[in-house]
């Protein structure tokens, strides 16, 4: 191996990697001490940071990107000033922060001395790891700056809340089951959670409903076949949300490797599937207990339920080489 293979494949990502956890350190430490803290404004000048560019480009919404940009309004923040998120403002069938959420700024733009910064930064060395989950510390602050930051629109309620009164009314007990599929399973990216087996996540719900009285599993999965598994183990009891099967597409295109470019036959794609999305994660965080591989809807439904599940088991199962 030459010295600069060396460099390249063993120095030069333990230096970054070095990096970034120091990098982390400050902003860390703000996010905990500022955690619980309510909005105030510096009456005289209001600094607002336009943050117009995320570390991947986004077409529809996913967990990669919330986190992204809440790593970055946390930038905004150690620096003193107010975050805008405007990533793709001329990109119009691309993802909106304000498709499902509530402007940032809104409180901001009737007042005066306003003046505008340009983020200069992708992302943040401090955002959410998948192991904070198995963390109590890591899970309450960034429990706590979802509900200050991650504020669903009317529109975007009002859709979830149909789905949950559909889909919950007259339950008294919900476990949550959360499956990944489709190109995790078949590409299985280096550094992320090993995923379960569907047997494996099946054979635990099952020990765990023998002992605790539940009246249905809500699923949420990207595939049918994970769907039809758990229908059959557990007749009468999965509930799921409207939303399209991803596997109905991936399994039979070879040419496409990741569900990003899985694309359905309706007016606003990109909108639609990362609202089904969105729902189908929200309505995870809304169930009494919690089941499954650790990815980012998992970290998305502990983070919005806000430390209220009585049980939680996400399977600890390494990373992918």
């Amino acid at each position: 191996m030459s010295l600069k293979d060396i460099y390249n494949q063993k120095i030069y990502p333990n230096l970054y990697f070095a990096g970034q956890r120091l990098e982390r350190i400050p902003y860390h430490i703000y996010a905990g001490k500022h955690a619980e803290d309510t909005e105030s404004f510096n009456r005289d000048l209001i600094k607002i940071m336009q943050i117009k560019e995320g570390e991947y480009e986004y077409e529809y919404f996913n967990f990669c990107y919330l986190h992204n940009m809440l790593a970055l309004i946390i930038y905004a923040k150690y620096h003193k000033m107010y975050p805008q998120i405007c990533v793709n403002e001329n990109k119009k069938e691309n993802i909106h922060w304000e498709w499902y959420f509530q402007p940032l700024d809104d409180s901001l733009r009737s007042k005066r001395n306003v003046t505008f910064v340009e983020c200069k930064k992708k992302t943040n060395a401090y955002l959410p790891k998948f192991d904070d989950i198995f963390n109590k510390k890591e899970v309450h602050i960034w429990c706590q700056w979802y509900k200050k930051y991650i504020r669903l629109n009317s529109k975007t309620r009002e859709y979830i809340e149909a789905e949950y009164k559909q889909l919950f009314e007259g339950k008294r007990k919900v476990l949550g089951v959360i499956c990944r599929g489709t190109d995790y399973l078949a590409l299985k990216p280096s550094g992320h959670p090993v995923q379960p087996e569907i047997k494996d996540v099946i054979a635990y719900c099952k020990k765990y409903m023998e002992k605790n009285k539940y009246d249905a599993i809500y699923l949420a999965t990207e595939e049918r076949k994970t769907r039809d598994l758990f229908k059959k183990e557990f007749p009468g009891k999965i509930l799921e949300n409207k939303r399209r099967y991803y596997d109905d597409i991936y399994d039979k295109d070879s040419s496409i490797s990741y569900i990003k470019d899985v694309h359905f036959e309706r007016e606003n794609d990109n909108y639609w599937s990362g609202l089904e999305y969105l729902s189908s994660i929200i309505l995870l965080s809304r169930c009494d207990a919690l089941v499954g591989g650790n990815c980012g809807g998992t970290l998305g439904a502990i983070f919005f339920n806000d430390e209220k599940y009585e049980f939680t088991h996400v399977f600890d199962l390494g990373l992918y080489p």
